[in-house]
């Protein structure tokens, strides 16, 4: 940044600038820290595969259904209905 953009920020924005670059710095730092730790993992297994090391995320959808969510949800409320202390919360939410 030459110094004309430098001047032109105010202190509000140069914060967020600062801000902006320090989060940028530890992400480099997280990155480097998991490369280290694929390199630890490379040189000390005996037959290593690429998936050892990383498994992308997928974008495919789950199983559960909405209607699982909620069975699953009246279940632990009838379970949790059971103790004394949580009868008076069950009963306020049922009304509400």
């Amino acid at each position: 940044m030459d110094s004309a953009a430098f001047l032109s920020k105010t202190p509000r924005e140069f914060s967020i600038l600062m801000a902006a670059e320090n989060e940028r710095r530890y992400d480099e730092y997280e990155l480097m820290a998991s490369k280290a730790m694929m390199m630890r993992a490379a040189y000390h297994k005996e037959k290593l595969k690429h998936r050892d090391l990383y498994k992308r995320p997928s974008d495919k959808a789950t199983d559960r259904t909405v209607e699982d969510v909620k069975a699953r949800q009246e279940e632990v409320m009838s379970r949790l209905s059971r103790f004394a202390e949580f009868k008076d919360k069950m009963a306020k939410e049922v009304s509400d």
